[in-house]
């Protein structure tokens, strides 16, 4: 994963739950005036009474499609709708933090340009149209309701006020990957427990192998963090969910909710609360320096660093290492897949240069994927989680006049469905470029056979994972963010064992709490009371 693709599903971590805790994007969403539950379809938005529209729409998310897919989408849509001007305002940004940096600019101004971004790249403006008010209102190009073209209840990806404000255009799954020539060479087999893995990583650096690339920006402190911090911590979702009275109690959901700490998609049958955590860690109901822990992290510090690329500690794509034959293992997201083939196939000039490396064949091998292997012992509470989310073109709209967003609307509606989507991806076809990061969001697609076998490597489930996941590596930003990835790197780097890592954890976050408070937006009162709804929400 490069590039910008890398910094995407970091803004989209944490709808896979595996990123440190924010409330501007953590806290649940309130029941609103409408008595209409967290995450729930809300009353939809009227798009159109048939009259043609007229207009101009900028398009400027993140990503930046070919020409050719962003020329058969145009052209799609204006067979309908031909007094619509569609503007594509993208390009390849070498660092997100460009993109970022644009997109602030342009909202702030007085007359907003662009009309479709990626609003995880400004989540604090509060502009954006609520995509859920759509998602039952009926599509005008496939005449159903728009809910049934795209998959909106695979994953509840809400904003602090329980907002869907952005749609990804494919499904994202965690997976690790290996390169089978190596493994058969060194006569190891797929790891389905984390002893195992500490077995096979053994046998490949004896054999002279990378046995795991990888790297301590967002594959470790996020992933594989998140991942096992659950199995070992799986009972934290009943302390950290939403209770009858409090201000994000979905009665749908919640009433519903029943523990069961083996069911893959717990993680998604009830309301977080951000303040129910922070109590719980607060009257210390929940703590780090516990005997889990301390054997969590023995786990983590018998793979890491020694069996991953040396320059662990300073961000590299892992991705590259692992297509060159250097490592013998990879995890990484389901992008991936599609990439893998497409790059052994052959690399073209401009995916050199995004690469990093000279334009020059890749040598094939043959390669398959595995799930993340589980950590055993009495103290595990679960089966590892692989969490999901979306992926691929990531779209939100800016909420303008009534008429001009209703436009806006009826072109996302459009895109987001087969007629669209469908013309989209043979523009990508058309410019070589069709690697899909997973499966389509919307319904109806239908891929190559390569590619559908591919994809067809692992299964959507809807599985999520505790928001609360990486909290412990990463904090909640500002001072705690810095105290807990140093001690965390004081542990793998051997500079203190796993119990003093977990008593000094403990003793960070008590002495952090005042500032992690303020970094969440949350005062000392509405954390006592988890039926406020906080001011910053």
């Amino acid at each position: 994963m490069s590039g910008t693709s890398r910094r995407a599903f970091l803004a989209r971590s944490l709808a896979l739950g595996v990123s440190a805790p924010a409330l501007a994007s953590m806290l649940a969403a309130c029941t609103g005036d409408d008595d209409e539950g967290f995450g729930d379809a809300q009353t939809p938005e009227h798009v159109s009474d048939g009259t043609p529209f007229k207009g101009r729409i900028v398009v400027a998310p993140l990503q930046n499609p070919p020409k050719a897919a962003q020329l058969a989408l145009t052209r799609a849509y204006r067979k309908h709708q031909p007094d619509v001007e569609i503007v594509w305002q993208t390009k390849d940004y070498s660092d997100s933090r460009d993109y970022e940096r644009w997109l602030n600019t342009q909202l702030s101004s007085n007359r907003i340009g662009p009309d479709i971004v990626t609003s995880t790249y400004a989540p604090d403006f509060r502009g954006y149209v609520n995509l859920n008010q759509y998602r039952a209102q009926e599509n005008p190009y496939t005449g159903q309701d728009w809910e049934k073209d795209y998959q909106f209840a695979l994953y509840r990806e809400l904003n602090s006020r329980g907002q869907r404000d952005l749609l990804g255009s494919d499904g994202l799954h965690l997976l690790w990957y290996y390169n089978k020539e190596i493994f058969a060479q060194a006569k190891v087999s797929p790891p389905t427990t984390w002893n195992a893995v500490i077995d096979v990583c053994k046998k490949l650096k004896a054999a002279g192998h990378v046995p795991l690339s990888t790297n301590f920006d967002y594959i470790l402190p996020g992933w594989i963090a998140s991942i096992y911090f659950d199995q070992y911590h799986t009972a934290w979702a009943s302390a950290t969910r939403a209770q009858p009275g409090d201000w994000n109690w979905n009665s749908d959901l919640d009433g519903d909710f029943d523990y069961d700490a083996n069911d893959p998609l717990l993680h998604a049958k009830y309301t977080y609360s951000a303040q129910r955590f922070y109590q719980a860690l607060k009257d210390q109901t929940l703590r780090f320096d516990t005997p889990a822990m301390v054997e969590l992290i023995t786990n983590v510090i018998r793979v890491f660093p020694q069996y991953s690329n040396g320059d662990f500690f300073a961000y590299t794509d892992q991705y590259l290492p692992f297509l060159q034959g250097q490592a013998a293992m990879l995890v990484d997201g389901s992008w991936s897949l599609t990439l893998l083939a497409k790059d052994m196939e052959g690399l073209t000039a401009a995916r050199a240069k995004k690469l990093g490396i000279q334009q020059k064949p890749v040598r094939k091998f043959e390669w398959d994927v595995f799930e993340f292997p589980a950590m055993e012992g009495p103290l595990v509470q679960s089966r590892p989680r692989s969490p999901e989310g979306t992926t691929g073109y990531y779209l939100s709209v800016v909420d303008k006049d009534r008429s001009h967003t209703a436009m806006v609307m009826d072109f996302l509606m459009f895109w987001m469905s087969k007629p669209g989507y469908s013309e989209f991806l043979q523009g990508t076809a058309a410019a070589n470029e069709l690697a899909p990061a997973g499966p389509p969001m919307v319904n109806g697609i239908e891929y190559p056979r390569d590619v559908q076998d591919l994809l067809g490597k692992f299964q959507q489930k809807g599985v999520v994972g505790p928001t609360y996941g990486s909290f412990w590596v990463n904090g909640a930003g500002g001072r705690s963010t810095q105290a807990f990835q140093g001690l965390f790197t004081d542990v793998l780097q051997r500079r203190i064992d796993p119990q003093e890592y977990a008593t000094n954890l403990q003793k960070s976050l008590e002495n952090n709490f005042a500032d992690i408070l303020r970094t969440e937006g949350l005062t000392e009162d509405e954390v006592a009371n988890p039926a406020r709804r906080p001011g910053s929400v």
